[in-house]
Order: C-alpha cells, then structure tokens, then sequence
C-alpha cells in the first residue's frame, strides 16, 4: 500500500492536484473483510488528508459502533 499512497500524494494527472491541501488515502485495516467507499472528499476530508471526517464520520462512527465494529476493523476510502 505505501507505493499506492505515494503514488496518490504526488499525482498531477488532473487539476485537483492544484486545489487540494491534503490528498486523502484510504484509512484502516488491509486486511478488512468491509471496506467503506464514499464520494469524492470533501471540505474537512481535504483538511485533515483522512476520509469521512466530519458529519459524515460521525454518522459512520455511530454506525460503527451499533454492530460493534470500530475504524480500524474495516478499511474507508473515499
């Protein structure tokens, strides 16, 4: 994975690169049985370099947590 993150850090295929303060990699466990794909990042995304941060995090993390799972059991990418 660190190839494919670095990868994703140093990418200029097209102008996102030139707006974003932050690429955002996926997060969690490689080894996941779930894994989690969201949209495009967002504002705070962008921010932190994390996926599903803010609002949205929230509402993952609740979810999460009622089928007793936490982030890094699963993998979350956006």
């Amino acid at each position: 994975m660190g190839r494919i993150e670095e990868r994703i850090k140093t990418c200029k295929r097209c102008e996102l690169w030139e707006t974003r303060t932050n690429p955002v990699v996926g997060a969690g466990s490689l080894s996941a049985k779930i894994v989690f794909v969201g949209e495009a990042p967002g504002y705070y995304e962008d921010l932190k370099g994390e996926p599903f941060v803010g609002r949205a995090g929230k509402v993952l993390d609740e979810l999460l947590a009622s089928v007793g799972l936490q982030r890094n059991e699963v993998y979350i990418a956006n």
